[in-house]
């Protein structure tokens, strides 16, 4: 069960932290529309200890504004998309996925009893946003510095990234990124995909490289074990493990990956003026990720509490 994974003291106490940390700084930040000024990063500090937040990536929450107040009211706009298993329509013509299911959860922890869904495509997200068309960018979305020019983010929801996936018996044994380059290990790849590009130029040695056209085959092949090793997304293995109880692979959740590979947590993004709505939401994630509720939502669509945390920062 996933709760029992929780009870690890020391998982419990880093997902509290993770929480506490991330909602605690929020409540300073830079000057902008929302109020007062907000305080600024001590980037030295963090960098000694391991970790250095993006640029300006701190929301000024020095709050003068009453989006949250409203969205309480009369309700708030999701931007969603189709795009599975992140958000996607079901066979009952419903919205569910990981990060939709994030949302709703959210909005009843907060006392948003009333919403819409604004079906875009994702390149329309972010000038959807900024045009007030929508309220949330309820599909998870990384932070980087272009995107803080005009948009502003919660605390982490959850993370995926490119991961190591193996038949369970494993027969190579691999374990790290640099098991893919060892002789006889036999590596798969979407063809056209970035991990199937980055295979093929590796050398000294080159990598025994398969490429597939699609995931199903993909995994079909690691389960027949004619690869021994995937590079796939946690979430796309998650779902095919969910689909095939019987037959499951196993995502190599502790394999740190080179930084080309390095993604950053999902988030959600609002408005920089809606900043009490983003501190309501950012309250709401630590307090679902800290008591289990984003596990419990992971879980549905296969994937652990590995996936609350980046794999550099595992606990």
């Amino acid at each position: 069960m996933m709760f029992n994974k929780l009870k690890s003291r020391r998982s419990a106490i880093a997902i509290v932290a993770s929480g506490l940390i991330g909602f605690s700084t929020l409540f300073t930040g830079v000057a902008n529309s929302a109020g007062g000024t907000g305080g600024e990063i001590d980037y030295a500090y963090f960098t000694a200890m391991g970790w250095t937040p993006i640029a300006n990536s701190l929301p000024n929450l020095a709050c003068r504004d009453s989006s949250y107040a409203k969205a309480v009211t009369s309700g708030v706009k999701l931007g969603v998309y189709q795009a599975a298993p992140y958000m996607y329509t079901g066979k009952d013509g419903k919205m569910t996925g990981i990060d939709y299911d994030i949302n709703i959860a959210v909005l009843k922890y907060l006392g948003i009893t009333k919403h819409t869904d604004v079906a875009l495509l994702w390149p329309a997200m972010i000038p959807a946003l900024v045009s007030k068309r929508i309220d949330v960018i309820a599909g998870n979305i990384h932070e980087n510095p272009t995107r803080l020019k005009s948009i502003i983010f919660t605390t982490p929801a959850w993370w995926y990234g490119t991961a190591l996936t193996v038949h369970p018996d494993n027969p190579k044994n691999v374990q790290t990124w640099a098991d893919l380059q060892k002789s006889g290990v036999k590596v798969g790849a979407i063809n056209g995909s970035f991990s199937a590009q980055y295979l093929a130029a590796l050398t000294n040695p080159k990598v025994d490289l398969t490429v597939f056209e699609s995931a199903d085959t993909e995994f079909l092949g690691l389960a027949a074990k004619k690869v021994d090793v995937l590079l796939e997304d946690t979430p796309k293995v998650g779902s095919y493990n969910v689909s095939n109880p019987n037959n499951k692979l196993k995502i190599l959740t502790k394999a740190i990956a080179p930084a080309a590979f390095k993604d950053e947590y999902g988030k959600f993004a609002m408005r920089p003026a809606d900043c009490t709505l983003t501190g309501a939401y950012s309250r709401a994630l630590a307090e679902l990720r800290d008591h289990g509720i984003v596990s419990v939502i992971l879980a549905k669509y296969g994937l652990g509490t590995d996936s609350l945390f980046m794999p550099d920062y595992l606990p």
